[in-house]
C-alpha cells in the first residue's frame, strides 16, 4: 500500500466496500433466521411452499448446507409485499 495515498483510495478497500454491503445485511443483532418449516408453519402452510417460493426468488433466503433460513425483515418484506389491503396512504391520496 502506498503511505503517500488515502485510506479510501486504496484499492483493495475500494474493492472491500461492496462485499460490506453484503455482509451488513446478515448482521445478527438484526433480526431472526428462520427454517422453512417453522415460516411455513407461522404462515400456516406446507413447507414445500415455501422451499417453492424460494426457488422463483419470490422469498429471499439464504442456504446453509442443503437447508434455507429466512430472515425476520426479508419474511416481513415478503408479506408486506402481498398485502391486499388499501395502505392508509393510498386510501388518503383518493380523498
Amino acid at each position: 500500500m502506498n503511505k503517500n495515498s488515502e485510506p479510501d483510495e486504496d484499492p483493495y478497500l475500494i474493492k472491500l466496500a461492496p462485499e460490506r454491503k453484503v455482509r451488513n445485511c446478515f448482521e445478527l443483532e438484526k433480526g431472526k433466521f428462520f427454517r422453512t418449516d417453522t415460516v411455513a408453519e407461522i404462515l400456516d402452510i406446507e413447507p414445500e411452499v415455501i422451499r417453492d417460493l424460494i426457488r422463483k426468488k419470490e422469498l429471499s433466503a439464504i442456504k446453509i448446507g442443503k437447508s434455507y433460513r429466512i430472515t425476520e425483515a426479508d419474511l416481513q418484506e415478503f408479506l408486506s409485499s402481498r398485502y391486499t389491503r388499501e395502505s392508509k396512504e393510498e386510501i388518503e391520496k383518493e380523498i
